[in-house]
């Protein structure tokens, strides 16, 4: 049987991974669907302003990026400080604690700003193009229903509070999932390689009717550390890859293990 590097076996170490990753998401998730829906209200109530209106996306958009630098460190300090404090009880002496660590900080901070330079933009555009939805369609009806402009503001903004309210709690939940997640993964990975140790990977799918077949498929694959795992007809570096399609990486529950050789 393989050892891995906590000592826990490869399933008991998918289970504790999917389950601090979901409490993870689950704070996650109730920051996003808040920002969602206040910059939907803010983007509704200019409403015949483009310039306010534009104000309040990039208002936005600095508002995520400081939400999942956040998130995104909460997972680091939890599951990479995990595998370097592994590393360092199962082979004491092998490595400087401090280089690892230093070498570790340095690869966080360069993922966490380039993940979320890529993910700020699509998700803002997103909340752009929900709340100009959601008006256009009350503007339209109030129109044929000959409201004034003070009752439509009003149904634009019971709309927004309502529809948006939906919307904005369905894709936070979608975004802490698959973010909290990948940033997990990405966490093991970096402070694994920091480490330098002689170690291998291996993919462990979540088992159960929700897993895809491809990440069933997938289970038990083992590559070199800085190599990637095969999945799906894509080269992942661990699950939840964000170089990976979003039908590879969406919702996906499976955990890179790392595994000593001996």
């Amino acid at each position: 049987m393989a050892k891995t590097l906590t000592g826990l076996s490869l399933s008991q170490e998918q289970a504790y991974q999917e389950r601090e990753t979901e409490k993870l998401a689950r704070r996650m998730e109730r920051s996003f669907t808040r920002e969602i829906l206040k910059a939907m209200r803010e983007f509704a109530e200019y409403d015949g302003n483009p310039g306010k209106q534009s104000q309040a996306m990039a208002e936005h958009k600095d508002r995520l990026a400081k939400l999942l630098e956040r998130d995104y460190s909460r997972a680091f300090d939890l599951f990479g400080a995990r595998v370097l404090r592994a590393g360092e009880k199962a082979h004491p002496g092998r490595w400087e604690t401090k280089n690892a660590q230093d070498e570790f900080d340095r690869m966080r901070q360069a993922w966490i700003a380039q993940m979320v330079g890529q993910k700020v933009t699509p998700i803002a555009g997103t909340t752009e193009k929900q709340a100009k939805r959601i008006i256009n369609d009350i503007v339209a009806q109030a129109t044929i229903d000959g409201l004034s402009e003070a009752a439509t503001g009003d149904r634009i903004r019971k709309a927004i509070n309502e529809q948006g309210g939906l919307l904005a709690r369905g894709r936070s939940r979608v975004i802490a999932r698959t973010e909290t997640h990948s940033s997990a993964n990405a966490a093991g990975q970096e402070a694994a390689q920091a480490t330098g140790l002689d170690m291998q990977k291996e993919w462990v799918s979540a088992r159960g009717p929700r897993t895809r077949e491809d990440h069933s498929e997938a289970d038990g694959q083992s590559v070199d550390l800085a190599a990637s795992f095969f999945v799906g007809g894509e080269e992942l570096r661990y699950p939840g890859d964000p170089n990976g399609s979003a039908g590879n990486i969406i919702n996906c529950r499976c955990a890179s293990v790392h595994v000593v050789l001996d």
